[in-house]
């Protein structure tokens, strides 16, 4: 099969289209510390290190300290971004 340089950046350019409206539309959520770390099960203390590590950052709401579920998510996954 072959795919012309327009209609593959076309397919792309869709999918992306899709992922950032669904991305979009959905309102992040915060989980707190005991939450995220019954989730992921691990320690508060592995929760620090990580964050420490840049691999699973805190979020300041307000004076409370809380974790995206996204990101999450993204490590229940095992995804990784840097």
């Amino acid at each position: 099969m072959i795919v012309s340089k327009d209609d593959l950046e076309n397919v792309v350019q869709d999918a992306v289209n899709r992922l950032l409206e669904k991305r979009e539309n959905k309102p992040e959520v915060y989980l707190s510390v005991e939450e995220t770390a019954r989730r992921l099960k691990v320690d508060r203390s592995t929760l620090w290190r990580w964050n420490k590590e840049g691999y699973l950052t805190t979020t300041k709401v307000g004076n409370k300290v809380r974790y995206k579920l996204s990101d999450v998510e993204r490590i229940q996954k095992g995804e990784v971004y840097e």
